[in-house]
């Protein structure tokens, strides 16, 4: 695993651009790709179409011979967000999309689709990894699969998003109410890039406080984030879903990256990046305070745009993605620190 500190040193322009965007692009799933859900017995239970939310949904082509030029790009949205929505507290993906469609992509080629419900706060707190919410995750990915006839996608995800999307690429054995236990096999070869922002990949920080954890079920260590207790130096009692699906190797796509901020409400838990993952190649870590953990995904469209469309695999690589300074502070899949470090001044 790599990870990198990034010192921004160019919010206020990308800022302006937000603000300007094009804001009338059609929202919702596109009448040919709503038919062809329809009419497919694996995935018209899941109402993919999520029209009882503005931006609930996002993605499809005109018609059958709507051209699909670039790898699909499914998005995945954080705890209480829609897709695509129209005001800071549930925006979604809405900057991310709005780039993408400015800089060569077309409907056709970006999807999305809730998997939950637009709560605000306190109500999100209480979702948990519900494994229906996995497998919405999942059926969605082969959904865009099957339509588009792609032989992989991308993946770009934000906070909660992140571990069940995670969870959904790399399968495994999850319970069912009413049902048992079901087991889902990976589709990582599916996945050419995957993208993890401000993910709750170590549970969620606060969730270590005892009046916060018996308050919000989202806190549990059963499927909930609960991260876990430090004893003699080591992490304990950590929930049930976070542990098993970091100590699961499988990796979640070709490339997979995470992107971390120093102004997040989570940072580190003994030692760890908690928006890091195991299986990830790189970890980009934003230092400027613009980055929250909202901001973290609004203000880096141009960043993620750059990493599908660069070829990621070494360091050389990297120095074309931004025009920034990089330090690459470690580099092991066991998270063990180097000693020698280096800085590489990009172009």
């Amino acid at each position: 695993m790599k990870s990198y500190i990034i010192s921004t040193i160019a919010v206020s322009a990308f800022s302006v651009l937000v603000a300007t965007q094009n804001t009338t692009y059609q929202r919702g799933l596109s009448d040919h790709f709503i038919k062809f859900l329809d009419i497919n017995k694996n995935y018209y239970p899941y109402n993919f179409n999520r029209t009882y939310y503005f931006g609930g949904s996002f993605g499809g082509k005109e018609n059958d011979s709507t051209p699909i030029n670039r790898v699909p790009v499914v998005f995945v949205h954080g705890a209480g967000d829609r897709i695509y929505g129209d005001d800071p507290s549930n925006n979604g993906f809405r900057y991310t999309i709005e780039y993408f469609l400015d800089h060569g992509y077309t409907k056709s080629e970006l999807y999305g689709s809730m998997w939950a419900f637009a709560d605000l706060p306190p109500k999100q707190y209480n979702l948990v990894s519900d494994t229906e919410y996995i497998i919405a995750i999942r059926r969605f990915i082969e959904a865009v699969l099957d339509y588009t006839g792609a032989p992989q996608v991308d993946v770009i995800s934000h906070s909660m998003g992140v571990p069940l999307s995670r969870a959904a690429i790399k399968g495994g054995v999850y319970p069912m109410q009413n049902i048992g236990d079901i087991q889902m096999k990976p589709i990582n070869v599916k996945i050419r890039t995957f993208i993890g922002i401000a993910g709750l990949n170590h549970g969620v920080y606060y969730c270590q406080f005892s009046f916060i954890r018996y308050l919000f079920l989202g806190c549990n260590d059963k499927n909930g984030f609960y991260p876990g207790n430090i004893v003699n130096g080591k992490v304990v009692n950590q929930s049930e879903f976070v542990h098993n699906l970091n100590e699961d190797k499988t990796k979640e796509a070709d490339n997979a990256y995470a992107l971390i901020s120093l102004h997040d409400y989570q940072i580190f838990f003994n030692g760890e990046y908690m928006s890091g993952f195991p299986t990830m190649d790189a970890g980009f870590v934003f230092t400027n305070p613009n980055y929250t953990h909202l901001g973290l995904r609004d203000l880096t469209a141009d960043f993620q745009y750059k990493l599908l469309n660069t070829n990621s695999s070494d360091d050389a690589s990297l120095s074309e993605q931004v025009d920034l300074m990089v330090t690459k502070i470690y580099s092991n899949s066991q998270h063990d620190t180097v000693s020698e470090q280096r800085s590489l001044l990009l172009q």
